[in-house]
């Protein structure tokens, strides 16, 4: 009898949690996604780059440096000049600011020693 009335209340509870919740789940139109315009959310950290006006191209450059030269031991120091190029990059202007992309610069670290820096991206204002 209470095996019966078990089953009997377990195929009525069934299908009820089938159903689920009812409404329609792919209507955003009460639940807009959280990154768009209207959902009342917004992000401080959002920077406004503006519209963009014009692209300024910055050309590579030659920079000579002076690098340390191998000399047996016992005779002075000397160096040697070489021309290295830095290549070049574009810049956004924008009605806000600038636009700097990644670019490579090279930069000294000590006496006669120079390496490869990659500059991060980033945004002045005007």
């Amino acid at each position: 009898m209470k095996l019966c009335f078990a089953l009997g209340l377990l195929w009525l509870l069934v299908p009820a949690a089938a159903f689920g919740e009812v409404g329609n789940p792919s209507d955003t139109t009460n639940n807009p996604h959280p990154v768009m315009p209207w959902s009342g959310i917004t992000n401080p950290n959002r920077v406004n780059y503006g519209q963009v006006v014009r692209y300024i191209q910055v050309p590579s450059r030659q920079v000579v440096i002076e690098v340390p030269v191998p000399t047996p031991e016992g005779l002075p120091r000397q160096t040697q000049r070489q021309v290295v190029q830095v290549p070049g990059y574009a810049v956004a202007e924008t009605t806000t600011g600038f636009y700097y992309p990644e670019r490579w610069t090279i930069e000294q670290v000590g006496a006669g020693v120079y390496q490869w820096k990659k500059l991060p991206a980033e945004f002045k204002r005007k």
